[in-house]
Parts: structure tokens; sequence; C-alpha cells
């Protein structure tokens, strides 16, 4: 897939090096992290791409601002190619079980750093203190990790996301511009809102009529129909093991409100919706196929606490529009449906902060740093891009087919060059 992009990428890596500082102490990431200490490490192993793989923990302020709070380890995997070659800063927005190769690293040959996000899977103090699960400082964690490496790593250093990893590089590079010579987010929301009414708009314009007609005709009818459809979900949570907080029928509900931003953010194929003649067994069958139920789950539900917890605080979510379902709805009957029902029990009401995202975009209007955005048109995520006018090197390109899956080696080939020759303009001259 990528051997015309790494054809176009040739002269990135000529470039790259030629940037490099010749004052390079250490050879291996071992050396250096023997010598400077501050960190665990093991090795993790290495493969065809990259040299060696090793597997991180940082002692981290549980609180920047208050050493006295206490710490917590937070997980890295550092894939170590070579001295001289760039990086490539992986903010995770998530969890992450195990390091992989990504797009920007193979296209760039570059070493490769990947950041699981504070309190999120194995990156959490003994106990969550919620109040500190914030942007900022999770900022602060991702520009003490960039401080540790930058006497191994003098080269060009790219950060980068997909989806609210994207959010988090953008975020960090808002909070440190110099942290890093380039940003590069794929598919990543700039929410402003608790739950943003661009992301309910989006679906009265996305697609074409017809499509959109038949997803309400199809979400119409399963709620019909769900005497014979709603026992075949309760059958797969039984099997599975799966139990929801809210209970398995308001579970069901909330899969059917949930269809179409998954259709569209998946690029579902429009062939897949089936019509009013259709079984209870197709019916169901297309609902499962189009939407995750692990999404609200009590399992799922752990995991993902964190997410909920700071979309509801301070980055901000989606809400379902249901105006033309809640006649059919017995647990949601509204116009508007919050997802505030998936936020954790933290003992207290959340509170929404506005001006936690609109200090982020106030200091990326005033740093101007060189950032690049891939964004898929049909993505309900595309609503709120990272579109901040003014800005002379901020650069947006958006696949009109695209979905949340979009990269830089499946968009459109013009599109693609032009992607490239903006990263190799960015990292020839830095800033």
């Amino acid at each position: 897939m990528f051997c015309r992009i790494k054809a176009l990428c040739a002269v990135l890596g000529v470039i790259l090096l030629s940037m490099t500082s010749c004052a390079i102490k250490y050879n291996t990431p071992l050396a250096y992290m023997e010598e400077k200490g501050g960190v665990a490490f093991e090795r993790a192993g290495g493969d065809d791409f990259f040299e060696s793989t090793y597997l991180l923990w940082f002692e981290q302020p549980i609180d920047h601002n208050n050493p006295a709070a206490g710490t917590f380890r937070q997980r890295v995997w550092l894939s170590h190619k070579s001295a001289d070659a760039p990086v490539v800063f992986i903010t995770e927005g998530y969890n992450v079980t195990k390091p992989y190769k990504s797009e920007l690293a193979e296209l760039l040959e570059a070493n490769q750093i990947i950041v699981e996000h504070r309190f999120y899977g194995e990156s959490c103090p003994d106990s969550v203190l919620w109040g500190y699960l914030t942007i900022k400082q999770s900022a602060m964690d991702l520009h003490n990790i960039v401080k540790y490496f930058r006497k191994l790593y003098r080269s060009r250093w790219v950060s980068t996301g997909i989806s609210k990893g994207g959010t988090t590089a953008i975020i960090h590079r808002a909070f440190y511009p110099d942290d890093v010579d380039l940003t590069v987010s794929y598919v990543a929301p700039l929410n402003f809102a608790r739950e943003d009414e661009r992301l309910i708009s989006f679906f009265d314009k996305v697609g074409t009529e017809e499509i959109r007609a038949r997803i309400r005709d199809f979400q119409i009818e399963v709620l019909s129909r769900r005497d014979s459809i709603y026992p075949r979900f309760a059958a797969w949570a039984r099997a599975n093991k799966v139990s929801f907080a809210m209970g398995p029928e308001a579970a069901f509900e909330l899969a059917v409100l949930e269809y179409p931003f998954s259709f569209w953010q998946w690029c579902v194929p429009p062939a897949s919706i089936p019509g009013k003649d259709a079984s209870a067994k197709e019916l169901y069958a297309a609902l499962y196929r189009g939407v995750d139920f692990r999404y609200f789950s009590r399992l799922e539900g752990d995991r993902m606490a964190p997410y909920f917890y700071q979309a509801y605080t301070q980055l901000g979510h989606y809400a379902y529009n249901a105006s033309y379902l809640k006649q059919y709805l017995k647990y949601y009957p509204y116009d508007i449906v919050s997802s505030d029902i998936l936020t954790p029990d933290t003992g207290r009401a959340l509170y929404y902060d506005p001006s936690a995202m609109e200090e982020v975009r106030h200091r990326l209007i005033i740093n101007d740093s060189p950032m690049i955005h891939l964004v898929g048109a049909k993505d309900p995520w595309s609503a709120t891009m990272a579109d901040i006018p003014g800005l002379r090197h901020n650069h947006l390109f958006v696949d009109p087919e695209g979905c949340h899956h979009t990269r830089i080696g499946n968009i459109p080939q013009t599109m693609r060059e032009l992607v490239l020759d903006v990263m190799n303009l960015y990292l020839k001259r830095g800033r």
C-alpha cells in the first residue's frame, strides 16, 4: 500500500537526517536509559522494522502542581530504529494493550513512542482521583516524556493520534507548542460544548435524503417490532455474560439511537439497511452489525469511564436526536437524549467547564503551530474538526468519502501527495 507513498517521501528521509545533530551521545535507548535513570523499563522485543522495543513506566505526578499529591506509573512503549531518525510521538486517548507500528513511523522511517493516557488502562493511581483527569494534567504528562527523550533523539519530532488520541495531540501542542515540530491528527474532534450541537445537526445533511430516510425507517421498524427483536438482544447479552447498568431494555433503546452515528462513522454500506418488509431476524442482524452492543455494558463502562468523565467535564460529547422516535421509546421519550447516563459514579455531580476547550482554542490561535488534520467528511466527528479560522499553519485535509478510518494511505492520491508536501515543508525547514 505504501510503496508509492514511500517513493514520494524519499526526500523526507534525507532532509530529516540532515537536520540531525552530529553530537549524539547515545546510540541505543538501553545505554541512554541506564545512564539517565528515572524510568523503569524492560525489553519488549523487536521486529523487521524496529531494532528494539521497550515497555517503560514513567513515574508521573498525580497533580503536576502539587508533588505532595503522590504519583502514578504511566505506561509507554518505545520502539527504536536509530538514534538519528525522527520520532513519531503517539498520544493515545485511551488505554494501550500492546505496541504497534504506526503509519507515520513507516512513512518517516522513524522511532516511535506510544503513551497510554493518564487514568486509563494500567496508567492509574491506586484509586482514581477524578479531579486530576484534566487536559492540562495530561499535557504535562506528555511534556515530561518529551523532555526525557530529547537528549536521545535530536532529530525532528512529529506528534500524532487517532480520534481522541488526535485531540490529545492537539491539546498537548496547544500547551507546549515547542515540544514537537509537527502535529498530524487523524479524525480528531474539538468539541466546544457539553453536547456539541454540531454533532446533532450533522445528521440532517450527511449523505442523501434517501439514505437518511432509510436509516430513520429502520430505527422506527426495530422499535415498533421490539417484541420480536429485543428477545434476540437479551439472548445475546445472556450468552455473552454482558450486563447493563441502565438495564437491558434501556440499553436496547440506546443501541437503536446509536445506529445513525455508527452507520456514518464506519461507512456502513447503505444496501445493508433492511427495508420494512424485512424479518425480525434480518432487522436484528443489521442492528448487531451496525452497533457495538458492548459500548453500553458494565464492562465497557468500566473501561470507558475515564472517557465519559472527560467528555462531560471538559472535552464534550454528542447527544441523540430522538424527536422522530420518541413515541416508540419507553425509557428515553425525549426530543434529545443525552449520553450522560454513561458517566461514572464519582460521588458528585459532574460539572462541564466550557473554559477548558476555549483556552485550548485561544492557545492554538496564539501559537499557530504547524498541524495537519486528516478528516473523513462522512464521519460524524468531522462536524467538530479542528477548523479554526485565521491560522496559517493549520492544514485540513477532508476526504469527501472518508469515515473514521481515514488515513494517509487511503485518501485520494492527489490529496495524499498534498499531505506529504506539507509534511515535507515543515520537517525540512521547521516552523
